[in-house]
């Protein structure tokens, strides 16, 4: 009943557009000022915001929102780049990730208002806002980040702090502007138009912008190789190979077929004479960065209607991500038998394949990604007498996606190692190599000719798709108003109140080769479908006492299902002299657990070390209904100095406090612990429990679960400078911010020892990789005929905490990026841009593909060509 109110709401709110055309002959401006961190205007003055502006935008040569994480130097671990690898089931997403607290824990925001979470959740089982989904980039005005808590204000999302997109409005001339970039090996163009109207009384904004990329694959790069390194154990390698391996009853260990030395076998490899495992080179068969194309549209129109002000907004995005991977993935789920019966066994005994369906020679898979989104938005607010004002505002947003990878279905692939395989043969009634029912042949003698070659129909027979089919949705009301409650001589008191209804839902459904747990890699995973509804009260005082000194007071109830908990903030701000400013907050935040984590599961087929060599394992990670809530604490000092004329400079110390954090069990975790258990000559115990091996010992299966780690605790200073001076007949602006982080500490469980985070890649625990500094300059030069501008990028070395590598060490790099803009006239800018100008690869890193794609582009240089016209 609530939703369908809320759309007739949205469908009256374009009804009294239309009637209010009449009442308004002439166009008006309706002015806004756009608030982040406050209800109140001012909030930036309390609250550290740190904004990201057209300009550095282009300068940093952003051609999708995904690399926007780049420029906030308090934003770490995104996983803003495509990573088949760790990130199987979120490709062509990116989120926001402020202080490393998790990918939900961001707020993000476009013009103030809420947008749905991803259709998809990443693989650690965290809900994110897909920022690559929102606006078309040239209808954005700027970008402001609150870097502190925000819940009272804004609800239990912005634990880490906010993010607002905020777009153009009132566009005086159309715009149309066209942008070719290329590196080595990839390219990709951005076509967008912007255009601005009167209609009907008001101010009608158009956007709408075509993205695409070609993708860069692997063997593009010679750090991605894995014979670059000598094809060492951390690099792009698997016992899983094609040719394969089998284990032998009669040894009690595994040989590797055969053929697995044949010249013909290029990726195919012993590590010795005496290796048991054929292996498998797959540096070739991935993307650094993928195959994309994206689709968006957005309007907005803003009018006055009578006294009150009608705002409508809508967003609609569509896009089509392509990921490489290896021709057929490892057999993970089950352990597969080939008989001594089968005419090509070699064996002479029953033997258990341990390998993949498809070799090198037959060229990289592709995973499919497609995402729909839309969104509308209506707001209505006007003057109450006595300088108040009022809002009512209202929000529907939904995110669909169709998801395609292709797996190996179990039980058809043991009917063919049996004989009993082919698009024609019933198993049930069939005799193993009869008529339609065929062999198939695991050897490499299939490929080589000198056994049964497989065809083309019983290979595509034994091939199918996880086919997830998810959507994501988020429906919200919002009423509000504020205005001046107190005044006297030297100070004032503005409050702002409103109450605001959230429902979210969420739904996965596989096809029913997921469903029973059919395909080799992907494993077993359950539909899932649910909701949950949150109601919100709040209220926010901001004190003027005097000119010197401003308070903050804000609070906020919020309940999902039936849980609740009250948020407080408190900041002040002291203007000790004109040129000096302190200021300090502290709040509280929560955040319920979500649908997916209380009731759902995932699936999912992480690297990890097991007995000494690295393997992709099947997990299975299951929610639990009695998780607690997260609850956060947040404290802030800062300074605001302007020493001289033109130059401001900031320093905020802050710290973060955040428990109970709902995250996913770590299967290295659990499966180091078992063998600590196995090596004190423990049995039974919790770990040894949750892991299943084959006959032979290996590791096919680990049972997860999403769990309330007790803490994580952080701090830091942030720091940052802005100058502006007039020279060389132009305008100079240098702005420069910079994160040190000083620490970051987690505890799993209340009973644990904390582990620095800080500076590591955080693959053992539940953090993301976490440079210790991060720092952004920003130098420009215009005169209004032409400008250049220039980025550097700074990121400290940090340490790998991979298992098994033999040097723990990354790099810092320095990137730079320069752009040149020509002005031709009044209307016409050519751009002549290099991101990564001296096109430096990233830092080395024991990962599979010799970098770390949390942290470092893999682009190298990309050089673009601009071209706008306005109208």
């Amino acid at each position: 009943m609530t939703k369908r109110r809320l759309w007739m709401a949205t469908a009256a709110g374009w009804a009294v557009a239309v009637a209010g055309a009449a009442q308004a002959q002439q166009p008006a401006q309706v002015e806004e000022v756009v608030v982040t961190g406050s209800r109140l205007a001012g909030g930036d003055r309390v609250a550290p915001v740190e904004t990201v502006n057209r300009t550095v935008l282009a300068a940093a040569g952003v051609g999708d929102a995904g690399q926007l994480t780049r420029l906030v130097t308090a934003n770490s671990g995104s996983e803003a780049q495509v990573d088949q690898l760790n990130q199987p089931q979120s490709s062509g997403t990116a989120q926001f990730n402020l202080r490393n607290l998790g990918l939900g824990s961001t707020l993000v925001l476009v013009d103030g208002q809420r947008w749905t979470s991803s259709a998809v959740v990443a693989t650690d089982g965290a809900a994110f806002v897909d920022i690559n989904a929102l606006v078309p980039l040239i209808a954005l005005e700027r970008i402001e980040v609150v870097k502190d808590g925000a819940s009272a204000v804004y609800g239990s999302d912005a634990v880490a702090g906010v993010v607002n997109f905020i777009t153009r409005t009132a566009v005086d001339h159309p715009e149309l502007s066209a942008r070719y970039a290329f590196a080595d090996g990839s390219d990709e163009t951005l076509v967008q138009g912007l255009g601005g109207w009167t209609l009907l009384g008001g101010d009608l904004t158009v956007a709408a912008s075509r993205f695409h990329r070609s993708a860069l694959s692997t063997d593009e790069r010679d750090f991605a190789q894995a014979q670059t390194y000598g094809r060492a154990p951390w690099t792009a390698v698997t016992s899983y190979g094609q040719p394969g391996s089998y284990y032998r009853p009669s040894r009690r260990a595994y040989s590797p077929d055969p053929s697995c030395g044949d010249p013909a076998f290029q990726s195919a490899y012993l590590n010795s004479a005496t290796d048991a495992f054929c292996r498998l080179d797959y540096s070739d068969f991935f993307d650094l960065a993928p195959e994309e194309t994206r689709t968006q549209v957005f309007a907005d129109y803003r009018r006055p209607v009578g006294d009150m002000r009608l705002s409508l907004q809508a967003a609609g995005s569509a896009s089509s991500t392509t990921a490489r991977q290896t021709p057929s993935l490892p057999i993970l789920a089950r352990s597969l038998s080939v008989p001594a019966s089968h005419p090509d066994n070699p064996f002479g005994e029953d033997v258990l394949f341990r390998g993949r369906l498809l070799g090198a020679e037959a060229g990289a898979s592709k995973a499919q990604f497609d995402y729909r989104t839309w969104r509308v938005a209506a707001g209505l607010d006007g003057d109450f007498s006595g300088g108040w004002r009022w809002s009512l505002a209202a929000t529907a947003s939904r995110q669909h996606v169709a998801y395609d990878k292709p797996d190996v279905i179990g039980s058809a692939l043991q009917n063919a190692l049996n004989g009993l395989g082919g698009p024609g043969c019933d198993p049930a009634t069939g005799t193993p190599g009869v008529g339609a029912c065929r062999y198939f042949n695991p050897f490499g003698s299939a490929y080589l000719g000198t056994g049964a070659p497989n065809s083309a129909a019983l290979i595509d027979s034994l091939i199918g798709s996880a086919g997830l089919r998810g959507a994501a949705s988020l429906t919200t009301a919002d009423a509000s108003t504020s205005g001046q409650a107190l005044g006297w001589d030297g100070g004032s008191v503005d409050l702002a109140m409103g109450l605001q209804f959230r429902r979210s839902a969420f739904r996965h459904d596989w096809n029913d080769l997921v469903n029973r747990g059919d395909l080799l890699t992907a494993g077993y995973s359950p539909d899932f479908d649910g909701d949950q509804q949150a109601l919100a009260a709040y209220a926010e005082a901001r004190l003027h006492l005097g000119d010197r000194i401003e308070a903050q007071l804000a609070g906020r109830y919020e309940a999902y299902d039936g849980e609740g908990r009250f948020n407080p903030k408190a900041a002040v701000r002291w203007e000790v002299v004109d040129a000096l400013a302190l200021r300090a907050s502290w709040g509280q935040g929560y955040r319920a657990p979500s649908v997916y984590a209380q009731s759902g599961a995932q699936a999912a087929q992480p690297s990890v070390l097991d007995r000494g060599a690295f393997v992709f394992v099947n997990t299975l990670t299951s929610g639990d209904p009695e998780l607690k809530p997260e609850k956060s604490e947040s404290l802030t000092f800062g300074a605001q100095w302007r020493p001289l004329d033109g130059l401001e400079l900031s320093l905020d110390a802050w710290r973060f406090d955040y428990r109970d954090q709902v995250v996913k069990e770590s299967a290295q975790a659990v499966i180091n612990q078992a063998a600590a258990d196995d090596l004190a000559g423990r049995t039974g115990t919790d770990a040894q429990s949750r892991l299943t091996r084959s006959a032979s010992g290996a590791l096919t299966f680990v049972q997860l679960y999403f769990i309330n780690a007790s803490s994580i605790e952080t701090q830091g200073v942030d720091l940052s400078a802005r100058y502006g001076r007039d020279l060389w007949g132009g305008r100079a602006s240098a702005a420069a911010d910079w994160t040190y982080v000083d620490r970051y500490d987690i505890r799993l469980n209340a009973s644990a020892d904390a582990v620095s985070g800080v500076g590591s890649t955080n693959l053992n625990n539940i953090g993301r990789s976490l440079p210790r500094n991060r720092g952004e300059l920003v130098l420009d030069w215009r005169d209004g005929r032409q400008a250049l501008t220039g980025l550097v990028h700074y990121t400290a070395g940090y340490a790998n905490d991979r298992s098994g590598i033999t040097d723990a060490s990354i790099a810092s790099q320095t990137t730079i990026d320069l752009l040149y803009t020509r002005s031709l006239g009044t209307d016409i800018d050519l751009t002549l841009g290099a991101v990564n100008i001296a096109d430096k690869a990233p830092p080395l890193a024991q990962f599979a593909f010799g970098y770390d794609p949390v942290v470092a582009d893999p682009r190298g240089r990309v050089i673009s060509l601009g071209f706008t016209k306005r109208f």
